[in-house]
Parts: structure tokens; sequence; C-alpha cells
């Protein structure tokens, strides 16, 4: 019995905690999405070949990427000063 209180009691501060865990991963996922949008400027920058590919797969994810900021944006109306 006392090890089924401890793991309720455990389940009940996780999901209390949630919020601050995924306020801590977005966070990282945008650090690292930083990091890789900023290696891949470079890349583009200095005009290395792509294969057909490899500009299919990059194609695909920025169509993918733009989609999804698009419905967070609608979803998280901002001022219009904010630009």
């Amino acid at each position: 019995m006392a090890r089924q209180t401890t793991e309720s009691l455990l389940a009940l501060a996780l999901r209390m905690n949630g919020g601050a865990q995924r306020k801590y991963r977005t966070r990282y996922d945008l650090r690292e999405f930083g990091k890789y949008a900023a290696a891949l400027r470079r890349a583009l920058y200095h005009d290395r070949p792509l294969g057909k590919a490899d500009f299919i797969f990059m194609d695909s994810h920025m169509q993918v990427l733009e989609m999804a900021y698009l419905r967070w944006k609608r979803k998280h109306v901002w001022p219009a000063d904010f630009h």
C-alpha cells in the first residue's frame, strides 16, 4: 500500500510540475533549432551544392515548419506593433 501511495504522490508531483517541464523543453528545443538554423544558414551562404534528395528534404521540412508556425501564430495572437 505504501508503494502505491508513493507512486501516486510522485505521479501527482510530475503532473503539477508538467508546465515547468514543458516550458524548459520548449526553451531547449528552440535553442537547438537556433543552432541548426545557423548551421544551415552558413551552408547556404557558402553556396554548398545540394543533391536533389537534400533539396527535397530541406524544402519539405521548411514547409512543415512554416505550417506549424502559422498554426501556432493563429492560436497565440500577438499585438500588431510587436513586429
